[in-house]
């Protein structure tokens, strides 16, 4: 009996967790948010650790729009995936990835501050519809990892986007 009720209950857990599973998956534009967020956390560590707050700045100000959708679509992945849950878990990750950038700072001494300047020129010299490739091509490290969405996955939210 104990082991048909435990049967059972991971049963339904797996039925209840289900639909929050399926939607943990990354949409393209989801994927670009947090290369964005993870290019934007690296600069602002980057600004602190190397006196580059004036080019953090002048970042910030060029990409306004860009990282305020970036910010809109990583708050929508992360309400997806995690409901009621979701900013907490936004902003583990981005103190996550923040901590991690710091880390990364420090093991590489001073290096990490001699890469400061070309970073920021090519940022800054990037195109605004051009910064998710950018950041996309700097393959900067992020703690969130989650699979692609494959056309099913994503085929609710253009049904959803249709109304």
């Amino acid at each position: 009996m104990t082991k048909s009720r435990t049967f059972l209950a991971a049963l339904c857990g797996i039925f209840l967790a289900g639909p929050a599973l399926a939607n943990a998956c990354l949409r393209p534009e989801e994927r670009s948010a947090l290369d964005i967020r993870a290019l934007r956390t690296y600069l602002m560590v980057t600004a602190l650790n190397c006196q580059k707050g004036e080019s953090y700045n002048q970042f910030i100000r060029r990409f306004t729009g860009e990282l305020g959708a970036a910010e809109r679509a990583a708050v929508a992945h992360f309400t997806r995936s995690f409901g009621g849950r979701g900013r907490t878990q936004l902003d583990g990750y981005n103190t996550e990835m923040a901590n991690e950038h710091s880390e990364d700072a420090i093991r590489s001494g001073t290096f990490f501050c001699r890469d400061a300047d070309p970073l920021f020129r090519q940022a800054l010299a990037t195109p605004g519809a051009d910064l998710a490739k950018f950041a996309a091509e700097r393959n900067i490290p992020q703690t969130y990892t989650a699979a692609e969405c494959t056309a099913a996955a994503a085929a609710p939210a253009r049904r959803t986007a249709r109304r």
